[in-house]
């Protein structure tokens, strides 16, 4: 819920925007491309500290959850801060590279100034969110986001085209109706942390009483996962550039299908990350009997909603039609061309999900780091760039990459899993 609670409110100024033109929507997505870069590093690096405060939460040992939070706050507010600062100074030159027309990169400017209060406050938010997450306390930050949502339309709404007296703000409206509702949703979640619950975590405690050794154990596991993210996103967009070369149709055919596959991933994502908090938990609580038990439930509901998946890709040829009424055949021909392998790809992606989660939890982040770098960058993208650029085959073939790596990557996350290393990390 959290995470489809997200995706909402990143789509909420896409679509407030859309009634301002092109130039506006272009703006937004320079500034959005530019403060995504510090976003992405906040969102990635917390699920490092998930991993940590489970395994903490589970032995219920006070000062390790206290190093865990802190640590992650630290290096949160460093990379903020930093993201801040170099935006406040390089602003124009940034998005002037990126700005297709002065215009744009004025708009964007001013959007991006703004919404350097969003990542300030994302980053206080992420990682109290993460420390309830990893605690059992998932609804609290689902009900920050039901605050926020509500909040960043309307205020977002009401500056951009000035409505009950208000200044008609445009972009600027809306980076200040994101900030508002962020700032709100960050006095929500250090509200809940001062209750008496949860106020032991105010006063700082480190692993081995040594902030170094904290911050040292929390990087240890929070950088390989925050670098799997980033080479995840890297080898998307290169494979994107390549895409780019293929005939129109089917360009403009996998644009689509890697937007559909990116959102109907998120749930199953979200609760193989569930999965590994809970494995977390587990293992701090040296509950090594009920992993494999857990394990493998939580493993066939990621498979029973991979299942669902396939069978919406299944219509989805009757789908893309009414929601694209205005492609050409030669797009929608495309898009049916690669439903086979798009209905083939769910179940695998899932297991492979749980997979990676799971062994992330047990520690095991560089291992999956390792097997997430080695597919993309040894396999998908050259082999992309041959079927693309040298070969130049269908887009049918060309897809059936994506599959064919997420099988290669089953192979060693399976064969990890079984070996059992990952039920060996405890807290120390």
């Amino acid at each position: 819920m959290n995470a489809l609670l997200q995706q909402a409110i990143l789509i909420i100024d896409t679509v407030l925007i859309g009634g301002l033109g092109a130039a506006p929507l272009a703006a937004m997505g320079v500034a959005v491309t530019i403060a995504g870069v510090v976003m992405g590093l906040l969102f990635a690096l917390s699920n490092g500290a998930q991993v940590l405060i489970a395994q903490a939460f589970g032995a219920a040992d006070e000062q390790a959850l206290r190093s865990g939070f802190w640590s992650a706050m630290i290096v949160a507010m460093a990379i903020a801060t930093l993201g801040i600062a170099v935006i406040a100074l390089g602003h124009s030159d940034l998005v002037g590279a990126l700005a297709q027309t002065p215009h744009i990169a004025a708009l964007a400017s001013s959007y991006l100034v703004i919404f350097t209060i969003v990542i300030g406050g994302v980053a206080i938010c992420q990682t109290i969110s993460v420390f309830f997450y990893a605690t059992g306390h998932a609804r609290l930050p689902f009900f920050s986001k039901i605050l926020e949502l509500p909040c960043n339309a309307l205020i977002s709404y009401a500056l951009i085209y000035g409505v009950a007296g208000l200044p008609e703000m445009g972009l600027r409206g809306a980076a200040i109706g994101s900030a508002v509702a962020v700032l709100l949703r960050t006095v929500f979640l250090v509200t809940c942390l001062l209750s008496p619950p949860y106020r032991y975590l105010l006063t700082p405690a480190w692993t081995r009483h040594s902030i170094v050794t904290s911050l040292r154990a929390y990087l240890d596991n929070a950088l390989p996962i925050a670098g799997t993210a980033i080479s995840i996103s890297l080898s998307v967009t290169v494979c994107m550039m390549i895409y780019s070369q293929l005939p129109i149709a089917e360009f403009a055919a996998m644009t689509i299908i890697v937007l559909w596959v990116r959102s109907s991933g998120q749930l199953v994502t979200a609760w193989c990350q569930a999965t590994g908090i809970l494995v977390g938990q587990l293992l701090g609580a040296r509950q090594r009997d009920a992993l494999d038990t857990f394990v493998g439930k939580a493993w066939r509901v990621a498979l029973l909603l991979g299942g669902g998946i396939t069978v919406f890709y299944a219509s989805s040829s009757l789908l893309f039609a009414i929601v694209y009424p205005h492609l050409d055949a030669d797009t929608h021909q495309a898009l049916r061309a690669v439903i086979p392998v798009l209905m083939a790809l769910p179940l695998i992606r899932a297991s492979n999900t749980v997979c990676g989660n799971v062994l992330r939890a047990g520690g095991q982040s560089k291992y999956s780091f390792g097997v997430q770098v080695t597919a993309q960058w040894l396999f998908t993208v050259p082999m992309s760039a041959l079927f693309v650029l040298v070969l130049q085959w269908p887009i049918a073939w060309v897809f059936a990459i994506i599959l064919v790596e997420e099988l290669l990557k089953a192979l060693p996350f399976h064969a990890r899993m079984r070996s059992g290393v990952w039920k060996q990390r405890l807290v120390t």
